[in-house]
This record gives structure tokens, C-alpha cells and sequence, in this order.
């Protein structure tokens, strides 16, 4: 896979996505920092070097257009927010979902402000991922909280769904998120855990986008308060056909 970035007319897409790199220790590391930022799954991040390597999960990174107007004003924010990230990573990858990925040579160097993952093989057969069968499964994004609310979540999740249906020939993709039920203004289970009331749930901004509920989990994972109370959490899946 190629990222063939030209001189634009206009105003170019904000972001594009550049595969992770299993076996650079600056790209382990990023991502760590990241999963650290993000809340969870930190610990996690070791053993996604094996799945990327095979193919099985397809972690990239988003990264700003360098010739965005607005990318110099974004990376400040993000900076200044997160220090540590401030080093660039070189784009290094040599194979993402089993396709050999060209770095494009114009873009040496980059500077990740959160992370997309399309996997061909997930744990969990409610998101029925097959790569074979056209169906891929998002997972793990993040986009930097200093950057949130800008609309580069939803451009992100565009760019991902047009790569994977031209780059990977993918007819759909799934997810999980958790429910609306789980993040209503009287909900014991946020109520105990100190939830902020989100101005929108994770269900209805995947809705607006056009993923549609098939399925959901009344016990997807199990969160604990601070008095260590275990509240289990229902979760959603969400389709959107591609073709």
C-alpha cells in the first residue's frame, strides 16, 4: 500500500493513515504513550506485534497532512499536550494485512496524533471478521484528546472505510462500542464509576455514520468502582456495508 500524497489545489483531507511498525521499538513505544492517553490496554500493545507481523490486526497511524493549513496550530496542541510524542517516527512497515506497504519517500518522517486499527481476525465471533468474506473489524482508536472535537475522528473513520474497501477489497466493517443504555444521565454504572455524561455516546456517533446495530452483549467486559464494586457493561455491535 501506497501513500501517494501530490501538491493539492485545495485544502487537502486533514489526515491520512500510515501503517505500525511491529518491529520498531520507537513505534512499540508511541503506541504505549498512546494506549497510556487513551486509558487502557497499554499492557496490550506487546502482544499486538505478533497479529500486525501476521497480518491478522491492521494498526495504523493518524497522521496530519503536512500541507493541511491547520496541521502547525494542531501538532502545538498536541505537543503541548503530550511532550513526550514530540519526536517524529519514520514510516517503516513492510507489510500491513499481509500486502506489502511502500513508505512514501516524500514523507520521511511523521508525527502520530492517535491510531485506527481494521483487523481481518478478532476474538470474538459477534463481529463475524473475515477477511475472505469481505468483512473487516474496527478496533482500537484513539484520536489525541487535544485534538478531539475537530472532526478528525470522523475523517479518520472515513479514510479507514474508503482503504479498506480499495486497499483490502473489504464489503463491511464491525464494531463494538458500548452501549447507550450504559451512558444515560441515571445510570447506576456511570453514576458509580464517575462518568462524565458525554455530549455523544460512541453508538450514536458510529449511527450518524452509518453503522447500524445487528447484535449486542449484555456482559461484554466488567469495570470496578473505587469501592471495588464490579458493574458489568453491555455493548453494541455495529455494521456498515461498504458496497
Amino acid at each position: 500500500m501506497e501513500n501517494n500524497i501530490e501538491k493539492p489545489t485545495s485544502d487537502p483531507i486533514p489526515v491520512y493513515l500510515i501503517p505500525w511498525d511491529p518491529d520498531s521499538q520507537e513505534h512499540v513505544d508511541r503506541m504505549k504513550l498512546q494506549r497510556i492517553a487513551c486509558g487502557w490496554k497499554v499492557e496490550e500493545v506487546d502482544g499486538w506485534r505478533e497479529p500486525q507481523r501476521e497480518g491478522r490486526i491492521g494498526l495504523h497511524w493518524v497522521v496530519l497532512h503536512p500541507d493541511h493549513p491547520e496541521t502547525p496550530s494542531r501538532l502545538e496542541r498536541h505537543f503541548a499536550a503530550y511532550p513526550d510524542e514530540s519526536k517524529a517516527l519514520q514510516d517503516t512497515c513492510k507489510m500491513i494485512l499481509g500486502r506489502p506497504h511502500k513508505p512514501n519517500p516524500l514523507i520521511p518522517v511523521f508525527s502520530p496524533v492517535g491510531h485506527i486499527a481494521l483487523d481481518s481476525v478478532t476474538p470474538k465471533p459477534e463481529l463475524e471478521t473475515s477477511l475472505s468474506n469481505g468483512i473487516l473489524s474496527l478496533m482500537n482508536f484513539y484520536i489525541s484528546t487535544a485534538l478531539q472535537s475537530l472532526g478528525l475522528g470522523g475523517v479518520s473513520l472515513k479514510y479507514c472505510e474508503e482503504m479498506a474497501k480499495e486497499e483490502f477489497g473489504a464489503k463491511a466493517i464491525t464494531l463494538e462500542t458500548i452501549s447507550n443504555e450504559e451512558c444515560r444521565v441515571d445510570s447506576p454504572r456511570r453514576i458509580a464509576l464517575k462518568r462524565p455524561i458525554p455530549t455523544i455516546t460512541n453508538q450514536d456517533w458510529y449511527s450518524r455514520r452509518g453503522y447500524r446495530v445487528y447484535a449486542s452483549k449484555e456482559v461484554a467486559w466488567v469495570d470496578v468502582d473505587e469501592t471495588g464494586k464490579e458493574w458489568p457493561t453491555r455493548s453494541v455491535f455495529l455494521r456498515k456495508d461498504l458496497v
